[in-house]
C-alpha cells in the first residue's frame, strides 16, 4: 500500500477509535526535525506530515507524535531514539531507524521488554495496521507485533519472562495451574532456543512442586499489578472453561494481595464477591454469581500466557478503564444531585413570586396612600406605617432586582 492511500485512509476514517488529525506541517519545521537528529527524513514520511502533523486517538491514548514534540524529545531518551508514536505517554514507544546512506530505507522498531523488533519498512503499512485493529484489537499494533515474536529470531530471555515466572510462583501455590504446565512450558524454551539461560534449564529439570516452587521464588517479582492481573485473567481463562469452580476461584482471588496494586473500582469489584461466597449458597444464586464474575473477570482476557510478552501494555490498558469508571459521576448521587437541582429552582421561583406579589401590593399601597398625603387627607398611624414600610419595601426590592439583573447581563457577555 502507498502512502498516498494511507493518507486517503485516514482522511476518510470513522471509527471505531476518536481520531484527530493536526494541521499539516511546514517545510521550515520538517528541517528543523532534520537538523535537530542530524538526518534525512524518508520521502514517505515527510509527504505524511505536509498533509497532518501526526494524529492522536482518545480510546487508546495513541499518539503519531507531532514533529515539534519529536525535536523536543531530542535527547531525553536513551541512544537519541527518533519516536515517532507513542501510547498511554510513552508507555509503548515505536521508533524510526533510517539508514544514513539511503533515507528511504528505514525500519519501524518497537521494543518488547529489551527485545528490538522489527515492524515494517514501510509507514503506510504501520498506518494501515493501526487502522486496523488500534493498539489492542484484532490485527492491530499488539497483535503485529506479536506475529513477529513468532518467528525463529526471536530468542526469550529471563528478564522478558519475569512476570509470567512470578504468575507460575502463585499459580502453582494456588492450585491454579500444574507442575507439569509450567515444566512443559520451560521445556518448550530450552528445545526453541539455540543457547536458553541456565535458569530455563533448572525449571525445566524439576523433580517436584517445592523444588519448582523454590527455582520460581527466586526471580518472582513482588508487589506488581500487572501480575495480579495477570492472575485474574487465569482465573478467567479456567473459570469459563469448568476447569475452577466459583469457590476455587473466590478462593484463590481471597489469597491474592491487590491492597494496594489495582485501583478502587477493581477493589471494590473483589471484595463484593468475596463477600457474597459466605452470604448464598442455593445452587441458582451461585449460578447468577459464576456469571456476574465471569463478566467481571472478562476484563482481563487479554492477559493470557502465550501474550505474556505484552501484559504491561495491557495492563494499563485496564487500569485506564477502571480509572475513567472511577472517575464517572455515579448514577445515584447525579440523581440526587438532580432532584435537588430541581427543588432548590422551585425553592426559588416560590421565592421570586413572593417577592412580586409584595412588590405588586406595596406599588399599590404606597402609590394610593401617596395620593391621599398629596391631597392633605387625614391618615391614621397605621397607615402612615404601611406606607413607609411599603415604600422601603418597594426600593429594597427593585434595587435588588436591578443589581441581580445586571450581574446576569454580564455573566452572559463573558
Amino acid at each position: 500500500m502507498s502512502i498516498k492511500v494511507a493518507i486517503d485512509q485516514l482522511q476518510t476514517y470513522r471509527g471505531p477509535a476518536e481520531l484527530t488529525l493536526h494541521i499539516g506541517a511546514d517545510e521550515a519545521l520538517l528541517r528543523t526535525v532534520e537538523n535537530t537528529y542530524n538526518i534525512t527524513l524518508p520521502d514517505d514520511f515527510k509527504e505524511l506530515y505536509r498533509f497532518s502533523d501526526g494524529f492522536k486517538t482518545v480510546e487508546d491514548i495513541f499518539n503519531m507524535i507531532p514533529l515539534t514534540e519529536i525535536v523536543e524529545n531530542n535527547g531525553r531518551h536513551d541512544n537519541d531514539a527518533f519516536y515517532i508514536a507513542e501510547y498511554m505517554i510513552y508507555s509503548d514507544m515505536w521508533q524510526l531507524e533510517i539508514n544514513p546512506d539511503n533515507c528511504n530505507d528505514y525500519k519501524i522498531i518497537v521494543q518488547a521488554n529489551g527485545n528490538k523488533l522489527v515492524l515494517t519498512n514501510s509507514l503506510a503499512e504501520f498506518i494501515e495496521r493501526f487502522l486496523k485493529g488500534g493498539v489492542f484489537d484484532t490485527g492491530g499494533l499488539y497483535d503485529w507485533a506479536e506475529e513477529v515474536e513468532l518467528q525463529p529470531i526471536y530468542t526469550t530471555k529471563l528478564k522478558t519472562a519475569e512476570l509470567l515466572l512470578t504468575v507460575f510462583f502463585y499459580s502453582v501455590r494456588f492450585g491454579l495451574i500444574s507442575t507439569k504446565e509450567v515444566i512443559d512450558w520451560a521445556d518448550q524454551i530450552v528445545i526453541r532456543e539455540n543457547e536458553p539461560e541456565y535458569f530455563f534449564i533448572e525449571l525445566s529439570l524439576s523433580h517436584n512442586e517445592n523444588e519448582l516452587v523454590s527455582i520460581l521464588n527466586s526471580i518472582s517479582v513482588p508487589e506488581n499489578s500487572v501480575v495480579v492481573r495477570a492472575i485474574l485473567g487465569l482465573l478467567y481463562h479456567r473459570l469459563s472453561a469448568s476447569a475452577i469452580t466459583f469457590e476455587e476461584a473466590i478462593a484463590v482471588m481471597d489469597k491474592i494481595d491487590f491492597s494496594n496494586l489495582l485501583t478502587q473500582p477493581e477493589k471494590n469489584h473483589i471484595n463484593s464477591f468475596t463477600d457474597e461466597i459466605w452470604l448464598h449458597d442455593q445452587t441458582a444464586e451461585l449460578g447468577e454469581l459464576t456469571e456476574n464474575l465471569l463478566n467481571f473477570l472478562a476484563n482481563y482476557k487479554e492477559l493470557q500466557i502465550v501474550n505474556y510478552k505484552y501484559w504491561l501494555g495491557h495492563s494499563y490498558h485496564i487500569e485506564y478503564k477502571f480509572t475513567k469508571e472511577e472517575n464517572a459521576p455515579n448514577p445515584i448521587d447525579q440523581q440526587a444531585l438532580s432532584k435537588g437541582q430541581s427543588k432548590l429552582k422551585q425553592q426559588q421561583a416560590l421565592i421570586f413570586a413572593t417577592a412580586c406579589t409584595l412588590g405588586f401590593v406595596s406599588a399599590v399601597i404606597a402609590f394610593v396612600t401617596y395620593g391621599e398625603i398629596a391631597d392633605k387627607a387625614e391618615l391614621s398611624k397605621f397607615r402612615l406605617d404601611l406606607y413607609q414600610i411599603s415604600r422601603l419595601y418597594l426600593t429594597f426590592f427593585l434595587i435588588y432586582y436591578l443589581f441581580d439583573g445586571v450581574r446576569w447581563l454580564l455573566s452572559r457577555l463573558k
